[in-house]
């Protein structure tokens, strides 16, 4: 991979894929949010590469020492810091003039995941589970961005949804960090304060409170006459499927893959969220 498209993580992109969800849960009611939304994607993109260049800056000392993370590019030399630099401020400010140029509130929202992001990477990162917080956070906002661009107002259950399973995937991942940790292998500085009971045991609570929260949204009055069906429980059975299929390669299998690469790679994840999409999206536009 080129140095400067990996300094530029696009790897990450998917994670930008929920500035659509309002677009999606809005149905018929708004075809010409598409194009402002994934302008929104574009833009957050953006904003989301500029932080990650923003980081690779700061920990350029500790990456060098790192066996994996010494094969940046800002660590390994391949790119000088001045290029980053000139390359992350003209990426943070065409990010901030296209949301500007969809929605004053999508500029506003990168603004605040910019700053809660530096100050992830100066200090709240060492603090654990304020870590996953702020990083499920981010999720919101990405909702919040596509809120905004699509002009769909957003119910507290999809917010409040979003922010368990973002949690849920930090979580995840810290996991994953941990049992690295256990081998002799450090990814970060405060991964020593995570237990791994403690992540087992806050994995399956999240899991059961989501999928509760899920099944009680799904039998509200309001989300069957807009779905325009009592069946819309079913789709819970997908969210089920998800969760207990995680949770088997993490307390079963002790994968040491992150939740990323799981869900590139596990069919039945892939399943359950195609299953999913489908079943919603033939209710929504059937």
């Amino acid at each position: 991979m080129h140095p400067y498209l990996k300094l530029l993580r696009p790897e990450h992109y998917l994670k930008n894929s929920f500035v659509g969800a309002p677009l999606f849960f809005a149905g018929h009611e708004l075809g010409k949010g598409i194009w402002p939304t994934l302008g929104a994607f574009v833009a957050f993109c953006g904003m989301a590469s500029a932080v990650y260049i923003f980081n690779d800056y700061h920990d350029i000392a500790e990456d060098r020492l790192h066996p994996e993370k010494k094969k940046r590019p800002m660590a390994a030399g391949s790119i000088t810091v001045q290029s980053a630099w000139r390359l992350g401020g003209l990426l943070c400010l065409l990010a901030l003039a296209l949301g500007y140029y969809i929605h004053p509130g999508v500029t506003l929202v990168l603004g605040i995941y910019a700053l809660i992001n530096i100050a992830y990477t100066l200090q709240l990162k060492n603090w654990p589970y304020l870590d996953i917080t702020i990083i499920a956070l981010g999720f919101v906002l990405r909702l919040a961005a596509g809120s905004y661009a699509s002009q769909v107002n957003l119910s507290p259950w999809i917010l409040g949804e979003t922010f368990l399973l973002a949690l849920f995937l930090a979580l995840a991942k810290r996991r994953t960090e941990v049992l690295l940790y256990e081998r002799g292998i450090v990814t970060r500085k405060n991964i020593d304060r995570y237990g791994l009971k403690s992540v087992d045991f806050g994995l399956i609570v999240l899991s059961i409170v989501l999928l509760s929260g899920y099944i009680w949204y799904c039998f509200t009055p309001e989300v069957m006459v807009r779905y325009a069906s009592e069946w819309v429980f079913v789709s819970a059975v997908f969210v089920a499927i998800g969760l207990l299929r995680y949770l088997q390669l993490a307390l079963m299998q002790h994968t040491l893959k992150s939740p990323n690469s799981i869900l590139l790679d596990d069919r039945i994840i892939q399943a359950a969220i195609l299953g999913w999409i489908i079943f919603l999206g033939g209710l929504l536009y059937g």
